[in-house]
Parts: C-alpha cells; structure tokens; sequence
C-alpha cells in the first residue's frame, strides 16, 4: 500500500515574539496559515526508512526522516519516503515541517498504531512548526508554536510569494534576535479574518523577526517594496525569511503583480486553505 499526501507551505500572517524562555526557545505569538503551495511526498511501508528527494537536495537527515525514525522507534515500522520539492528552503514557508507532517499523517494511515495525542508529541519533537502542520488551515499559535487554536477565517486570502536568492538561518536570526520585540495586534487581525476583510486585515499584519532579517539580507525589503508596487495592500516576511508575501484584494491582483514579477529570482501565486 501506497499513501500519497500533500505538504502544504504556511505563512505566519502575524509574528510576534515574546520572551527567551530559559531552555534557549522563544515563546512566540502567531496566525499560521496553510497555502496551496505544497510539496508531494509518497510514503510506503518499509523495514527501514529511507528517503528520496527530488528536486532540492536535501540532508540526510533531514525532517522527513527524523519524522519517520521516531515513528519507527514507538512503533517498529519504518517507511520508504519519496518526496517531490517545491517549497524553496531557509524562506519562513515550513516545508521541511510541512513534510515531516506529511510523513507522519501517512504514517498514520498505514499503521494507526499511536494516538492523537502521542504523534502530536513526536511532531513537536521534529520541530515547532510540525503541530500546525499536522492539521494546517488557520491556527493562533502559542507557546514554541505547539499552542494551537484553530479558527475559520470568511473566505480565502491572495498571496504573491517573493524569494530572494539566499535564505535566512533561523537559528543565526533568533542568536542574535534583540528582544523585546513589538507587539502583535492578534486578536484584533483574527476579527478581519473572520469577517473576511482583506483590506482591513492588511495593516495588522506584522512579523517581530522582519527587521532583524532585513539587517542580515537587506534584499528582503527590496522585494517587500516590488510587492507593494505590484499592487499589495501590504507586503510582510514570512517566519525567519527570507519569503515574503503579498497580500491582494483578489485572485486577479496577484495573478497580475506574479506577472509583473517575474524577473525575480522565485515568485508563485498562491492562496490560502480554508
């Protein structure tokens, strides 16, 4: 039996970070949101696991495969993992949490052989943003990210997602990341989404991680700045960078400023999963 499933991309529509917790993480405050970008990834039952990238190359042990190492650990089953890559890398957009998801999800359907509860608790072991992308959608993230509440957002949103050349590290910008940080409007760009409001949720959109990532690639704001001029009601880094997107008033505004941006090292329309 083979199990095929999809490894969306996520924005992190707000950002907000709130202290240095004395382990060396950063609790955060955040609006993930899953987006129809996605790698594509097959997963069939193994003695061992293995897997095979195309695409990207990828570490060897890199998330999809500390995923299914600690699946195989609580249950004994390994996988043989093939993966097709199209979220870029070091860009803020969650692929390699979004695959690690992926991987367990088939996992899961191969085996149902551990709880909700404990693949929630392997997830959050490959990383933080792996919780949110077990379910993906909408979700207020607390804590490291693993403090999920869901919520429904009126309609879909319209992105451009811009990437420059080179990534950010995430581990180099929270380093060096000074604290404190401003504030997110959370609750406040929750209330837009529910009543679907693009044009009022654009100024709550705001990443604390932005302007410490423009110091180490200032390329990012030139691409904010071309987003804006293509016609964004706002443009916005996503996670540690180096992506940004913008957010449009429709499906036809973004399809025109993806054209219009096309001389850019990586540029895709998308839009989000409700």
């Amino acid at each position: 039996m083979i199990v095929l499933e999809r490894a969306h991309a996520k924005l992190n529509l707000t950002l907000g970070v709130l202290l240095r917790r004395a382990d060396g993480y950063h609790e955060i405050d955040t609006l993930m949101q899953s987006v129809d970008l996605h790698d594509k990834i097959q997963i069939e039952k193994s003695r061992k696991v293995e897997v095979f990238a195309q695409g990207m190359e990828l570490p060897l042990e890199n998330t999809m495969y500390l995923a299914a190492k600690r699946y195989q650990k609580r249950t004994g089953c390994g996988a043989l993992i093939r993966c097709e890559k199209h979220i870029p890398m070091e860009a803020g957009l969650g692929g390699g949490s979004a695959d690690a998801a992926a991987v367990l999800r088939g996992l899961q359907k191969l085996h149902r052989m551990v709880s909700d509860k404990e693949l929630l608790s392997i997830a959050l072991s490959v990383g933080a943003d792996v919780p949110f992308c077990l379910r993906g959608g909408l979700a207020r993230c607390q804590g490291v990210g693993e403090v999920l509440t869901p919520f429904a957002a009126a309609g879909p949103l319209h992105f451009v997602l811009a990437k420059p050349p080179q990534g950010v590290s995430t581990r180099t910008l929270y380093a060096a990341l000074p604290l404190p940080r401003p504030r997110v409007r959370t609750l406040a760009a929750m209330r837009e989404l529910a009543q679907g409001d693009a044009a009022g949720l654009a100024p709550l959109l705001y990443n604390a991680l932005e302007e410490p990532a423009i110091a180490i690639l200032p390329e990012i704001e030139t691409y904010k700045k071309r987003l804006l001029d293509a016609g964004a009601l706002t443009a916005v880094m996503t996670g540690s960078g180096a992506a940004v997107f913008g957010l449009f008033a429709s499906q036809e505004a973004a399809k025109r400023a993806e054209a219009e941006l096309a001389d850019l090292h990586w540029v895709r329309y998308c839009s989000s999963i409700i």
